[in-house]
């Protein structure tokens, strides 16, 4: 494989960035603008010809001083083919699984190198290559062309280069040219501008506004501005601020005392050490006294981390042990018994303060429940929980589970919970921190690991245990290496050996503890292959390898014959080879010409279609194209028994699978015997290549899925379930169709066959732990879910499709992917542990060894596949890094200090949107008074700044029903199939019309209270009828109360409180506008005639399935219908890249574009004349464009106006961020402003939905 790679960035045209002189759009350049292509100059492959390596098959690298490498790709050496497909032979149809991983990795090389743009393929790709490489590549968000003819066909790879699109995205593409005028100084005609938008305002909208300007006339600097120019936006007001204060001045008021204070802090301290250690005492004695004592000490005692509390404590107790790694097998108990060890410990005890962070927070609750419970007392005495939305503590609380969001909370300076105890400092009053579940590496456990870094040197006695199960030891001890030793010139621990010391420091002590699972055999996609026959069975597959071999023999074999049947007067066996099962007619010539027969039989007439079908489902498939011939025939023809003994041997291969049954079945308990089918041909190799030959292993084979569960079945006793892992929904409901077609699985008495996924309701959840009767099989379907948060507990056969859906980030395209993923050998480790947690069990890999080889060792750490604008504004609000972008002390610099650290483009990407958001300051990063409030609401940046927004819109009571769905699992629950368009319509109905995923879930939380005044049952009854899962609605009420009391602490009124920011209340105008406000620069737009929607980054997207506008009766579900000179628009909340294309979730048809040009981006104005024609007058208009993206037409007077009333409402918004307490006392020029936007967004609103009524 050569492959030729160029860098062209000279030359990019608008790829690259804005271009006045490229009117194209997206388009390619010409004439020497290499565009999105990259390596393309004059429209053709910069270097795709004459690059051909005769010897091998290499990526061939043009660099751009013209030199070039290559690196081999292919073991074996050959020159390219000139052969056709026809003639390659089963190569040619196929992609082998080397090729795959080789290609998958160049092309993510290419998306990480800067000075290269494009890769070219070798000329000898065969067809089926050429399909993979244009499918991988837009899988990983490059663009992939062919150019040339023949033998010189060449496929180019090339980025595709971000940036808007220009001025002329939403216009299309014009030149004078195309109107007869030759002259760039031709002034326009307005035929160029036919296809921009109109802005129209209304009526009431150009009364509101005049009469605004006239109480409060423009200034000479808005007049001039309202004309001409950028954005007021981009312009600093210093006033602003220094009238109305800052954020951080009004959260610093509460905290002016504390310099007095000081002297009495030693004494404070010393009083709850005090009390402490007397709390402590009484609880050991309680518990001890208690009747279950007894009972409980017996069975912590058979967990196998009881034998090791001995050396934890005593590990604990040296001071100089700062940072201890403990590893324990699933099962051990080192969650319970870890902290009760310490708890218990007559030394360290008494004054602990500990913090267990658990992933989760049902994990929380569960084990602090656990561990009270096992004490002897209730939660929220000494020992306690504390996570979102719920807590159980007090002041006698020594041991606290919590989740890590919480433990950020604590870690800042000024947090309540420090205070409360008279603390000053970070967690002053801890001094033990235990994270649990490390693994997981979520992005909050990375980011604690990070920050407790530089703790830990900061105080001398906090220590911290790091728990896992399969976290690789040597490198999380490399990680910690010397932490907590760095500010001492030296230790003085005489029990050092030399070498746990390097350039820096100590290495942190290591525990490991057994755990207490069963044994598990596993096998992989060859022995499942050797087991069933698979292959060998599966006659019927397209087997390019036999059917080249077959083709060769059928070719000699007929010169042959056609000799001998000359000569012999033998009958002729051809043409009773070729069958209609259906109407019994024989002779045909070709197997085509059957299948052509066979598509319009109708099976004579003589039988009903049902009976005809009954008949076909009787019939061996051998029997639908090969018919034995008497063996009279045979004799007479003089063949002899050789031909019939052929015959009977091929006709053997297809006996009944009954025959295949093991002698012996598994007990359960021994060995399982993995016996080899008897009709194996091929060897294990052999049998792997055919397969991967046959079928696309990227994908599920649900055929040998089936056989597999068929397999197991036969060859074990009934009392063990089966677990299937699969990626997502649709493979589970396919899979789950199959077995419900398919004898013996539809038996109801014999098998049951549970769905497991975070989308279905909790009741039918709960059903997968129920144990079956006797004699009856339990089949689970399930995605990942019940690989770590849920335990089967009769599971003793695990099924691993080896594949998942993961979420992502994708620096290079700026969007969260969802595709069907490998998983990591981590990943399978746990699959193959859920079926020995209670009993011996079997796992089964539907992959290959060298597959499971090539698997990434573990999930990579959350922080690579997230985006990163919360824990940017984290580290700010917790002064964690106080310089900027580029200094050392910095975020991206902070972040590089990281386990896994993430990629610098996700954090230039994450500080980009936090300064568009206005929440971060470009050149020092330091946080804006937007950016401190945003940092304190536990809501995404976006979503956060829609709410604060609603203040000054009057909505804010529903925009907080909103945000808080937003942020949380969606409520409703994903149906069966057969269910699916009950469900669809049930979303319709409680849209009423709206469009709008947002306005659906507000009047489903609207609904949801109204109904639970009437009671619980009523509300169940509800949520059936409307495929709703009850337990998320209430967690998102919760939500709301929860995020409105993070609003008043700030100094914001009350969500739920009739005020000034609940003036307009529900009305689409407004709700529209403030989801607008938070969510862009995610919007996207259409033309008509239109089915796809263009984002900015120029992507093509679809509304997501799940979205209430992606229904078939919904207009953003089919083509666009709006006039030529209009665009449709819809907001979004995330655009997700899926395996086929882009998706948008959260979506809202957004009717008016008033709320992009006043509320959003940066609005430049520009002036433009229209020359005079025949038929029309010069004439002069105004270009507005927010972001130089979204362009649109006004009359200057009302544009003008806009531009006024835009920055007066910025000049607001700044005011009750600086000062939210000053919401009510606004001047009286922007109070006017505000209620100026009301009337116009309203007005704007109406007069759009009538222009499209009209149209319709």
């Amino acid at each position: 494989m050569t492959m030729s790679s160029s860098s062209n960035k000279q030359n990019r045209g608008v790829g690259g960035g804005r271009s006045t002189n490229n009117r194209g759009g997206g388009r390619r350049g010409r004439g020497g603008r290499g565009g999105v292509g990259g390596g393309r100059s004059g429209g053709k492959p910069s270097s795709g010809r004459g690059n051909k390596s005769p010897s091998n098959k290499t990526p061939h690298r043009s660099n751009s001083n013209g030199s070039s490498t290559s690196r081999t790709r292919h073991s074996a050496a050959t020159a390219p083919s000139t052969k056709k497909d026809g003639d390659l032979g089963a190569a040619s149809h196929t992609v082998s699984e080397e090729y795959r991983i080789q290609l998958t990795q160049v092309l993510m090389n290419l998306r990480e190198t800067d000075n290269q743009d494009s890769i070219t393929m070798p000329p000898d790709l065969t067809n089926t290559q050429r399909k993979f490489v244009h499918e991988l590549a837009r899988q990983l968000g490059l663009k992939s062309k062919s150019y040339g003819k023949g033998e010189e066909r060449r496929v180019v790879i090339s980025k595709i280069l971000a940036g808007a699109g220009g001025m002329n995205s939403m216009m299309g593409s014009f030149s004078n040219d195309q109107n007869g005028r030759r002259d760039d100084d031709d002034p326009p005609l307005a035929e160029d501008y036919k296809n921009v938008p109109r802005i129209v305002v209304g009526k009431s909208g150009e009364d509101a506004l005049r009469r605004h300007l006239k109480l409060f006339p423009t200034t000479p600097l808005e007049q001039a501005e309202s004309k001409e120019t950028g954005s007021f936006m981009l312009m600093k007001d210093d006033g602003v601020v220094q009238d109305y204060g800052t954020i951080n001045d009004v959260l610093k008021t509460s905290q002016e005392s504390f310099p007095q204070e000081r002297p009495k802090e030693k004494t404070t301290h010393e009083k709850l050490m005090q009390q402490r250690i007397s709390n402590h005492r009484i609880a050991q004695d309680e518990m001890k006294a208690n009747p279950q004592y007894k009972k409980m000490m017996e069975q912590r005692k058979k967990l196998p981390a009881f034998a090791y509390a001995t050396d934890i404590c005593s590990i604990v107790r040296n001071k100089n042990n700062r940072v201890i790694i403990l590893t324990g097998d699933t099962g051990c108990g080192k969650s319970t018994q870890v902290p009760q060890f310490l708890l218990d410990d007559p030394e360290i005890g008494p004054q602990c303060s500990i913090i267990v962070t658990q992933p989760r927070r049902i994990s929380a609750i569960s084990v602090a429940e656990r561990v009270a419970q096992e004490r002897c007392e209730p939660a929220g005495n000494s020992v306690g929980f504390s996570v979102r939305l719920e807590s159980s503590m007090s002041k006698k609380t020594q041991l606290l589970f919590v989740t890590p969001g919480v433990l950020m909370k604590k870690l800042h300076p000024d947090s309540g919970d420090n205070t409360s105890e008279g603390g000053r400092n970070r967690l002053d009053m801890t001094n033990i921190i235990i994270m649990d579940e490390i693994h997981e590496r979520d992005k909050n456990t990375e980011f604690l690991m990070i920050a407790l870094q530089d703790l830990i040197e900061e105080r001398n006695d906090l220590q911290l245990i790091l728990m896992s199960a399969t976290m690789p030891t040597r490198d999380l001890a490399e990680y910690w290496r010397g932490v907590g030793t760095r500010q001492k010139d030296k230790c003085n621990s005489p029990s050092l050996v030399d070498d746990d010391w390097g350039d820096e420091g100590l290495m942190p002590v290591e525990i490991n503890i057994p755990g207490r699972t069963y044994p598990v055999q596993e096998f992989f996609l060859e022995d499942i292959l050797m087991m069933t026959g698979f292959v060998d069975d599966n006659a019927n597959a397209p087997d390019m390898l036999q059917i080249d071999a077959d083709l060769t023999s059928l070719l000699s074999a007929t010169n042959q014959f056609s000799i001998t049947a000359a000569s012999t007067s033998m009958p002729t066996l051809i043409d009773s080879t070729l069958k209609c099962i259906m109407c019994n007619k024989s002779g045909f010539s070709s197997a085509e010409e059957l299948g052509s027969h066979i598509a319009v039989c109708c099976g004579g007439g003589e039988e009903s279609m049902a009976d005809l079908e009954e008949r076909i489902r009787g019939i061996s498939i051998f029997d639908s194209y090969v018919s034995v011939p008497e063996a009279e025939d045979v004799a007479a023809a003089g063949v002899g028994d050789d031909l019939f003994d052929i015959m009977e041997n091929e006709l053997e291969d297809y006996d009944d699978v009954d025959d295949e049954v093991l002698v012996r079945k598994w007990d359960g308990e021994s060995s399982f015997d993995a016996g080899l089918s008897s009709k194996l041909t091929l060897t294990e190799e052999e049998s792997l290549m055919r397969y991967q030959t046959m079928y696309d292993d990227d994908e599920v084979n649900y055929d040998l899925l089936l056989e597999l569960v068929r397999y197991i079945d036969k060859s074990s006793y009934g009392d063990g379930a089966v677990l299937v892992f699969f990626s997502g929904w649709r493979e589970i409901s396919e899979f789950a169709l199959l077995l419900e077609t398919t004898l013996p699985f539809n038996d109801p008495t014999k098998y049951n066959v549970h769905l497991l996924h975070s989308g279905i309701p909790s009741k039918d959840q709960r059903k997968v732990f129920v144990k079956p009767s006797r004699g009856v099989r339990k089949i689970v379907l399930s995605t990942n879910i019940a690989e770590t948060s849920v335990t089967i507990e009769d599971v003793a056969f695990v099924i691993d499709t080896g594949r998942a859906k993961l979420k992502s980030y994708d620096p290079h395209l700026k969007t969260s992917t969802l595709q069907d993923s490998w998983i990591s050998q981590a990943s399978a480790k746990q699959r193959r542990g859920r079926a020995g947690r209670c009993k011996a069990g079997v796992c089964f890999h539907l992959f290959s060894r060298r597959r499971h080889g090539c698997m990434r060792a573990f999930l990579e750490s959350e922080l690579l596949r997230t985006p990163l604008e919360e824990l940017c504004l984290q580290t700010k609000r917790l002064n964690l890094a106080n310089g900027g972008p580029d200094d050392p002390d910095g975020i991206p610099a902070f972040l590089s200090k990281a386990m896994s650290p993430p990629h610098s483009k996700s954090i230039t990407n994450a500080l980009e949107l936090l300064v568009n958001l206005g929440a971060m300051d470009e050149e020092t990063n330091e946080l804006t008074d937007l950016g401190v409030c945003l940092s304190a609401l536990s809501l995404e940046p976006k979503v956060g700044k829609m709410l604060i927004m609603s203040h000054l819109i009057g909505c804010t009571r529903e925009a907080a029903c909103m945000a808080v769905a937003m942020n949380s699992k969606s409520p409703f629950t994903i149906p069966p199939p057969h269910m699916r368009k009950l469900s669809d319509n049930a979303k319709v109905i409680l849209s009423e019309g709206s469009e709008s995923d947002q306005i659906t879930f507000l009047n489903v939380i609207h609904r949801r209270d109204a109904v639970a005044k009437r009671g619980m049952s009523a509300l169940t009854s509800f949520c059936r009828q409307h495929y709703l899962n009850a337990s998320s609605l209430n967690q998102i009420s919760n939500l709301r109360t929860h995020v409105s009391r993070e609003l008043e602490s700030l100094g914001f009124p009350p969500c739920s409180k009739q005020g000034y920011h609940n003036r307009n209340g529900d009305s689409p105008a407004f709700l529209q506008a403030s989801i607008c406000a938070g969510l862009y620069p995610n919007v996207a737009w259409r033309r008509k005639g239109d089915v796809n929607f263009s984002t900015i980054t120029r992507q093509k997207a679809k509304t997501h399935l799940s979205s209430v506008n992606a229904v078939k009766s919904q207009p953003l579900s089919t083509k666009c219908q709006v006039a030529e000179n209009e665009v449709e628009l819809v907001v979004f909340g995330e655009l997700v890249k899926g395996k086929m294309m882009f998706t948008m979730d959260n979506t809202t048809h957004l009717v008016s574009p008033l709320p992009l040009l006043l509320l959003c981006g940066d609005l430049h104005v520009r002036p433009i004349t229209f020359a005079a024609t025949e038929t029309s007058q010069k004439t002069t208009q105004s270009l507005l464009s927010v972001d130089e993206w979204l362009v649109f037409l006004c009359d200057p007077t009302i544009s003008s106006a806009l531009v006024v009333l835009r920055n007066r409402i910025n000049a607001a918004f700044k005011s009750i961020t600086s000062d939210p307490s000053t919401f009510a006392d606004l001047p009286a020029k922007e109070k006017d402003a505000v209620d100026t936007l009301s009337t116009v967004l309203q007005s704007g609103h109406r007069q759009y939905l009538r222009q499209r009524e009209r149209k319709r």
